[in-house]
């Protein structure tokens, strides 16, 4: 009666970690029904939306009506000036000149 038991254990314990390691794993980034295609798409009309309205209300999305666009003025950066020339002068010296007479 114990082996039996003990048998019955071991064999419903391995259908169970059989019948867990064949689930789906659970992930993290989806929201179940509405998977990355549906944000997307809900993505999309919203850019949609905002495109048609921004055609009616130009102001207020900050630009000027007519699709004109006007580029901001270049920017002009003058030259770095030359750099100084080296001048190569000769060391500071002291000379001290003692006159020898030998007779």
């Amino acid at each position: 009666m114990r082996n039996m038991l003990r048998s019955l254990m071991v064999a419903v314990g391995a259908a169970a970690l059989l019948a867990g390691m064949g689930t789906l794993p659970a992930r993290a980034d989806e929201d179940g029904w509405r998977g990355r295609g549906h944000e997307w798409r809900e993505h999309e009309w919203r850019e949609h939306e905002r495109r048609e309205w921004c055609e009616h209300h130009p102001y207020q999305c900050g630009y000027p009506p007519g699709g004109v666009y006007y580029a901001p003025p270049p920017v002009v950066v003058a030259p770095a000036p030359p750099p100084p020339p080296v001048v190569y002068a000769p060391a500071p010296s002291l000379d001290i000149v003692v006159p020898i007479h030998i007779r």
